[in-house]
């Protein structure tokens, strides 16, 4: 598993999924469970024989596309370019920095 927090949205679409999934174990559980009158039992029922089925198409399909000429991809486009780099000067050692502290923005869990 990863180490990753999830997101609220993860969070929010896992939540209605497993609301709405009891919602339908719970729906099939109560129509499942309905009270019969008294006296009526239903007998098994029968299974009907497969009926033959009779299809019929009205028109064909097209024919299917043929690619008979691709045109060819144009070539790469190149550019050169002639780049200038001077020095910057140098410039003096500056003293030890001020402040060793982190910044908050850097370190999750940081307080604000």
């Amino acid at each position: 598993m990863s180490d990753t927090t999830p997101t609220w949205g993860y969070v929010v679409v896992t939540g209605l999924a497993g609301f709405a999934g009891g919602l339908l174990v719970a729906a099939l559980l109560v129509a499942g469970s309905a009270p019969r009158p008294a006296g009526q039992s239903s007998p098994p029922p029968s299974p009907t024989p497969a009926q033959p089925v009779t299809v019929t198409v009205t028109g064909l399909p097209p024919p299917p596309i043929t690619v008979t000429h691709r045109e060819p991809a144009p070539p790469p486009r190149t550019t050169t370019a002639t780049v200038s780099v001077t020095p910057a000067p140098s410039t003096p050692e500056s003293g030890p920095p001020t402040s060793l502290s982190p910044t908050l923005g850097f370190y999750p869990g940081a307080e604000r």
